[in-house]
């Protein structure tokens, strides 16, 4: 069983756009999208980071993996992956500076994007 990290974008989870992660937890579970390469051995989220930021503060998601790290190591525990958010590979505009901040950190795979699914139509039009 992988044990996954999440790096989600802070102004699409803080404005609601992408309430629960659902989407992400949906792709795991049904293994679709970049959550396909789990099929046959398991994987589950230990943990969601938020990027930093459109203000460019690519450390702190640097400074959440290490700490995230941290108190996996505390439980005996360790992610071996993370993966950074659709919402990020679609519509970031910083996106190359943060995954290679991360991947720079990460000692871990770093997987570019979570699910495949389409933005929702507002209230099913």
């Amino acid at each position: 069983m992988k044990k996954l990290a999440l790096v989600s974008c802070h102004m699409i989870r803080s404005n609601n756009m992408c309430p629960g992660d659902a989407k992400c937890f949906a792709a795991l579970s049904r293994k679709e999208g970049e959550f396909k390469r789990y099929e046959d051995e398991g994987a589950e989220i230990f943990g969601i980071m938020e990027c930093g930021g459109c203000e460019g503060n690519k450390n702190r998601v640097v400074c959440s993996l290490a700490l995230l790290k941290m108190q996996l190591a505390a439980l005996n525990e360790r992610i071996d992956a993370v993966h950074i958010g659709t919402c990020i590979m679609k519509f970031c505009k910083r996106k190359d500076d943060l995954i290679e901040a991360v991947k720079s950190k990460a000692g871990v795979e770093v997987v570019e994007g979570t699910h495949p699914y389409a933005p929702p139509t507002i209230f099913g039009q």
